[in-house]
């Protein structure tokens, strides 16, 4: 049952790394940068797979699970936020749909699978497990792919941001105003 916890937790890993990787497709083959909601998005994701990361590399428990659980929430309650914000009557549609539902709708979809899955895996949670043990080929996959794809996003949001707020193209940007000298 431990190995299988803990592969459960690998592939959990593997599978918000390739929705990330998606959006990274998708983002940048069509639709053009994220918006700043999209990039808090992602850290909830990357949250989410910190949690199960620690399970791997550190042993299974359940501090762990809960720091997924809060990136799961945090990540979730953005995605709401966008989903609300583009439902409002004149305000303009971001982004390109994907099987007719937009990347931050798809995001919310994916903050419920995982607090689901997080569930399971607390009920499959023993406290008797070993508090650590080596990583398999598939559990070092995951925690590669992980740190692969965060890396990946500091970079496109230092690209896209530079160190200042990140410009979000839904909103008209404010005019300059000239200054009487």
């Amino acid at each position: 049952m431990k190995s299988f916890v803990r592969n459960a937790n690998a592939l959990f890993i593997l599978v918000l790394v390739g929705v990330i990787a998606a959006a990274f497709y998708q983002e940048l083959t069509k639709e053009g940068p994220p918006c700043p909601l999209c990039f808090l998005q992602r850290v909830g994701m990357v949250g989410v797979a910190t949690g199960l990361m620690m399970n791997l590399c550190l042993g299974v428990r359940v501090p762990h699970y809960a720091l997924s659980f809060l990136g799961a929430i945090l990540g979730g309650a953005v995605s709401v936020r966008q989903i609300l914000l583009h439902i409002c009557p004149g305000f303009p549609v971001f982004g390109l749909p994907v099987f007719g539902y937009n990347l931050y709708t798809w995001a919310f979809l994916v903050f419920c699978c995982s607090i689901l899955a997080l569930v399971i895996l607390l009920f499959l949670y023993r406290a008797d497990q070993k508090p650590k043990a080596p990583l398999n080929w598939f559990q070092k996959l995951a925690n590669f792919s992980l740190i692969v794809i965060t890396i990946a996003n500091l970079i496109l949001a230092f690209s896209v941001c530079g160190i200042k707020t990140c410009p979000d193209p839904a909103w008209p940007q404010p005019k300059e105003t000239s200054s009487p000298n």
